[in-house]
């Protein structure tokens, strides 16, 4: 079934429910990249600065190649801190927005306004350099016509902060793997 241009159902409210349940997990994961990251950090550090030492025991082509190899580990490992960060607070900037339109208040602003929801969007996005102010501009846009629009946005760039974190391990493990099997 399709969400778009269905008014707000039983069914919608349950898959909000499950989606930002599920989407929480990504504040645990943007955590954990933040130790690994540090961690990953302190091994690179440690063996460029001791590089001499290191070389003694451990092959040319092996420290290049784990240098490569923890070089796109923190870089997957940054990416996806981003995305975390981006789904942690899209999660509470909807559940704040969602309290404030739900309350008395917020009820009678929507009831009072007198703008057409397109013309509001657009002057919402102006002030926003693009592409921000075009990503806005469409993300409002499918707002409008479907209520769950942004929770599937979070919910796809937390299957890409995941896949990414996955990348971000297996970087610096083969990176592990490469330095000890070269001693």
């Amino acid at each position: 079934m399709s969400d778009k241009g269905n008014l707000l159902q039983p069914e919608h409210q349950f898959k909000k429910i499950i989606w930002r349940s599920t989407l929480a997990v990504s504040g645990s994961i943007e955590q954990f990249t933040t130790w690994t990251i540090t961690g990953i950090t302190a091994i690179v550090g440690l063996v460029v600065s001791n590089v001499d030492s290191v070389a003694k025991i451990v092959s040319l082509e092996a420290l290049k190649s784990s240098i490569i190899l923890f070089t796109l580990s923190l870089l997957a490992g940054v990416i996806s801190k981003q995305l975390g960060m981006s789904v942690s607070n899209g999660i509470k900037t909807m559940n704040e927005l969602e309290d404030v339109l739900n309350s008395d208040n917020g009820r009678l602003l929507i009831n009072n306004m007198t703008i057409d929801l397109r013309q509001l969007m657009q002057e919402v996005s102006a002030p926003f350099f693009w592409p921000l102010s075009a990503i806005m501009r469409r993300s409002a846009e499918n707002g409008i016509t479907d209520y769950l629009s942004a929770d599937k946005m979070l919910v796809r760039l937390f299957c890409i902060q995941f896949y990414v974190n996955a990348f971000h391990g297996l970087f610096a493990a083969a990176a592990l793997i490469t330095i000890a099997w070269s001693i």
